[in-house]
């Protein structure tokens, strides 16, 4: 097997696992009273459990080959996260997942710029393949640039930064360590409103919230796996196989079968995703 080939399937199985991650936060129900800090804590604490369990038992160190550079990683991720769900408390659903999912457009940017990395043809034509199914998908309208769309924007610029850092990050931090120090950030950062705000998990927020920590662990390692096998634009267009297993999980969890403008979106997603596998 390939690198390449290899990458493929760590971010495929990357993008099932991170679509289970709002298919958690759904299934929180809405009159439980549970913050979006909350919920992000959730996420972030159970991937510290996790990474450092499994660290340990592989014997692997906590302290980074390149401080400095993990710490960008992290910032530049939870700050993505922030601007991410403060959209979505303003913005329809579908208008800020069209918006954020740009992210993969800026890891060929920035993996050009930055790491020097080439950008063939055949990657933009297969970038442009997928934008187009995710704007089917999301059935976006009337989207205009107020400032609750520029969070959405920015949130998908942090997120392709965060996700560019880990090609460099490939020679110094392993998977784990780079996933636990991210996470142990973000639950730093959204503890202490989660302290003042949060409420005590009931019978019916425990396994959705594990869900979400859980779903968003096992995600974090197999993409942050998936970057050091392949440059960021023949890995990141995998990602948007995310809107796929989303509309899945449409159907069969919440009996709402997509309309023809979605179903000829995830079409697009996949060609996409054939396009730049074969011919990239």
């Amino acid at each position: 097997m390939t690198k390449e080939t290899k990458a493929a399937l760590l971010m495929t199985a990357a993008a099932f696992f991170l679509s289970l991650v709002p298919l958690a936060v759904k299934l929180v129900p809405a009159d439980s009273g549970v913050p979006t800090s909350e919920k992000l804590v959730a996420r972030g604490l159970v991937a510290v459990i996790v990474t450092f369990i499994l660290m340990k038992r592989k014997g692997e160190s906590l302290v980074s080959g390149k401080p400095s550079l993990l710490f960008l990683r992290s910032a530049l991720g939870t700050i993505g996260m922030i601007l991410y769900f403060v959209a979505l408390e303003t913005l329809p659903l579908a208008e800020t997942v069209t918006v954020n999912k740009l992210s993969p457009f800026f890891v060929l940017l920035f993996s050009w710029i930055f790491l020097g990395e080439k950008l063939k043809k055949v990657q933009i034509l297969a970038i442009c393949t997928a934008f187009a199914g995710v704007a089917l998908v999301a059935r976006p309208t009337g989207m205009t640039f107020n400032n609750a769309m520029l969070l959405a924007l920015a949130s998908a610029v942090f997120a392709g930064a965060a996700y560019t850092t880990l090609r460099a990050l490939r020679n110094y931090d392993s998977p784990l360590r780079v996933v636990f120090w991210f996470s142990l950030f973000s639950v730093t950062a959204f503890l202490p409103k989660t302290i003042v705000d949060g409420v005590m998990p009931t019978r019916a927020t425990i396994l959705p919230l594990l869900g979400i920590g859980v779903a968003g662990v096992l995600g974090q390692v197999l993409m942050t796996s998936a970057y050091r096998y392949a440059t960021g634009g023949r890995v990141a267009i995998y990602g948007y196989l995310s809107v796929v297993f989303s509309v899945l999980w449409q159907i069969t969890v919440f009996n709402d079968v997509p309309t023809a403008p979605v179903l000829a979106g995830a079409a697009l997603v996949m060609t996409a995703g054939w396009i730049n596998y074969k011919l990239g």
